[in-house]
């Protein structure tokens, strides 16, 4: 079956001129009487078409898949494939050596913290706080040990700071008293 687009009127037009010449007495029988032909197979014929011209003109559904593929076969790919590897491999090393150092920063921050809280202190006292970070458990009692402490430090700096607040509204008071006193 071809895909080309068939003009039903014209097919059915050709069918009907062939049916009328059928129908047509032939110039060598003079009676002018109709010849009886057998026109099953052209009837037949016509309902192929028919059906024919029926499906052509029935939408059809055109399915589109599409199909990607990597071939490493391709130098360019290849090539960008291994790149693309050792760039991410690359970084995943930077980033790890990104998280010991932050690690480090994050431990000597606290060990400054934890020297600061002490107050003071001697070449012992460092050898005995690098040998506490080795464990993880003696860390974490070092970070709330230093954390406790720097509470109360802030909490005695608010005490503090009210207490001055206060004795300065006092003093205030007690100037305000003394000039209303020496007016009266």
């Amino acid at each position: 079956m071809s895909t080309n687009k068939i003009d039903v009127s014209t097919v059915c037009e050709m069918f009907e001129k062939i049916i009328e010449k059928l129908d047509k007495p032939p110039i060598d029988n003079p009676s002018k009487e109709p010849v009886s032909i057998d026109l099953t197979a052209v009837n037949t014929l016509t309902e192929r078409f028919e059906q024919v011209i029926e499906e052509v003109r029935k939408p059809t559904k055109v399915e589109h898949r599409h199909r990607y593929t990597i071939d490493i076969a391709s130098s360019k790919v290849f090539l960008s494939l291994v790149i693309m590897s050792l760039i991410i491999l690359g970084l995943s090393y930077f980033i790890g050596e990104q998280r010991k150092s932050i690690n480090q920063f994050r431990d000597n921050d606290l060990k400054y913290r934890y020297i600061k809280m002490q107050g003071q202190t001697n070449e012992e006292n460092i050898y005995r706080l690098e040998r506490q970070f080795r464990n993880g458990d003696s860390i974490k009692i070092v970070r709330k040990q230093v954390e406790k402490y720097e509470e109360l430090v802030k909490e005695q700096a608010e005490k503090l700071a009210r207490m001055k607040r206060d004795s300065d509204e006092a003093e205030q008071l007690r100037k305000e008293a003394e000039t209303v006193k020496s007016k009266y």
